[in-house]
């Protein structure tokens, strides 16, 4: 079969991991702001994960509803601090390593259509068309907008939609989070595993991963000569 689009995760495959340990400095620092203790911080923010994920919660609107929980009074200031600690640490963690654009130029050139699909809170999308990865990206799917999230087939169906190809004809290529494998593979996608290091994300154990006996990459430039192949 031969294919003609190539839809990547974001997170571990397209940028670095989402840092566990960077995110949890971020954090501290606003719950200082706060002034409320940081372990129940981080806790009702962790539970609100998917809210954000899923379009339910602006970035502003979540801390409001943290502070609601905890029972602590918040002010314009407050929040606006917050939010940007929150809007400097997603738009550093857009960045993507040269070659991964070198990558993309070499796909582009060979006439596939890119495409993206991420669970993301709606930071990320306000972000997205700064970063340098926008100029390959064709209508990036972010589930905060979409209001699903993978592996639900629904989201991957969007992304086909969006660059009018078919899932049979589309290979999607991920470092294993939130099932997105096996969800790729369920609406007939051919899919990639991204090799990431997970030393340093909040799910180090992803059955998608360890479980995987499909074709695995290094570099975005490796699918250069494995798609062709597929076909």
């Amino acid at each position: 079969m031969t294919y003609k689009a190539i839809i990547f995760d974001l997170y571990g495959t397209l940028v670095g991991n989402f840092s566990r340990q960077a995110y949890d400095k971020t954090q501290e620092q606003m719950a200082k702001i706060l002034g409320v203790p940081y372990q129940k911080f981080w806790h009702i923010k962790a539970e609100t994960i998917k809210d954000r994920s899923l379009g339910s919660l602006s970035a502003e609107e979540n801390i409001v509803e943290i502070c609601r929980r905890l029972n602590v009074k918040v002010d314009k200031t407050q929040i606006e601090k917050i939010f940007a600690l929150n809007y400097e640490f997603t738009r550093n963690s857009l960045v993507p390593k040269p070659e991964v654009l070198e990558g993309l130029d070499r796909l582009k050139r060979s006439s596939y259509l890119l495409g993206l699909i991420t669970n993301c809170n709606s930071t990320v999308p306000q972000l997205f068309p700064q970063s340098p990865l926008a100029q390959y990206i064709e209508n990036p799917v972010f589930s905060c907008k979409e209001r699903v999230k993978k592996p639900s087939c629904r989201i991957y169906e969007i992304a086909c939609e969006r660059l009018n190809v078919k899932p049979e004809k589309c290979v999607y290529v991920g470092d294993g989070s939130s099932e997105e494998l096996t969800g790729a593979d369920a609406v007939g996608m051919f899919p990639i595993l991204k090799r990431a290091d997970l030393t340093d994300v909040y799910d180090p154990h992803r059955s998608d991963v360890e479980n995987w006996q499909g074709p695995v990459i290094d570099e975005i430039a490796e699918l250069c000569s494995i798609v062709p192949e597929l076909a």
